[in-house]
């Protein structure tokens, strides 16, 4: 047991401290016991603001995500050799692509003078010809963006639950395709589709280089503000950080408890 002891005392040192340490400044304000740092996040709107704008560019984001995820790896599932070799390689390269270098990356590509948004003035082309990058709708290409890579490669183990023999009985017994696989190929990769779900989910929620370089504070984001209260060029509120970042891990664990309710009936079904 003496092997695991490195392992236990980084486990201890970088997630068990800074989780106490996290939960006791949340109910402390100058040394004092408090509660007026969670009473500040629901009073104040601009608070509540990041919190929603938060939750609906990761969940609407997640879900878009998943959908060419889910068709990308079946997509995959189908090749082999080199083809296989060269698509994996590609998605574990592009899912590292992230943060300050797929910012730059957006910003030269769709930015205000970017090289597609300026081809597409000149031709005329006015869905992209004015498409603002620095605003929601136009962060939520980004955060779809880094959704893909991740959930391919997470979803692709699970189209091997799926066998061949299943695809062929449901063809015998005149099964089409998208009735094949909305009553027996999804629900059998259930559980697999809910746990890349909790990935992509908290991986979206607490992004935060990609916003702040994009958008700093002119949008409400709650990982910007997590971060402004830490380091704020004006005033440090530690307190207030500290509660906002258990409103976040709250979000986080619900989520993730409400999917492995989800993930407990389709693997009982799966059992039956």
């Amino acid at each position: 047991m003496a092997f695991l002891l490195p392992l236990a005392f980084i486990i201890v040192l970088f997630e068990c401290v800074p989780l106490v340490s996290m939960i006791i400044n949340s109910f402390l304000d100058g040394g004092q016991f408090t509660l007026d740092n969670f009473k500040q996040i629901i009073e104040k709107p601009i608070y509540m603001v990041a919190i929603k704008n938060s939750l609906w560019i990761t969940i609407l984001s997640t879900i878009v995500g998943l959908v060419i995820d889910f068709f990308l790896a079946m997509a995959l599932s189908r090749k082999t050799g080199k083809k296989k070799t060269w698509y994996l390689s590609l998605l574990n390269l592009t899912s590292t692509f992230s943060g300050v270098p797929l910012t730059i990356a957006f910003i030269t590509v769709l930015g205000t003078a970017g090289v597609f948004v300026l081809i597409s003035q000149k031709i005329g082309f006015t869905p992209l010809s004015s498409y603002n990058l620095y605003s929601m709708r136009g962060m939520f290409i980004i955060y779809v963006y880094f959704q893909i890579p991740m959930g391919t490669l997470l979803l692709l183990p699970t189209f091997a639950k799926v066998k061949k023999e299943w695809k062929e009985a449901a063809r015998l017994m005149n099964a089409g395709s998208i009735r094949f696989w909305l009553q027996i190929g999804i629900p059998v990769m259930m559980p697999g589709i809910l746990g890349t779900f909790n990935m992509l989910f908290s991986n979206a929620i607490a992004t935060y280089a990609t916003p702040y370089l994009l958008v700093n504070n002119s949008i409400s984001l709650l990982p910007v503000k997590i971060v402004d209260m830490f380091v704020g060029d004006v005033r440090q509120r530690p307190g207030l950080g500290s509660s906002l970042s258990i409103v976040l891990l709250v979000i986080v664990l619900v989520e993730i408890g409400l999917t492995n309710l989800c993930k407990k009936h389709f693997e009982k079904g799966m059992t039956k």
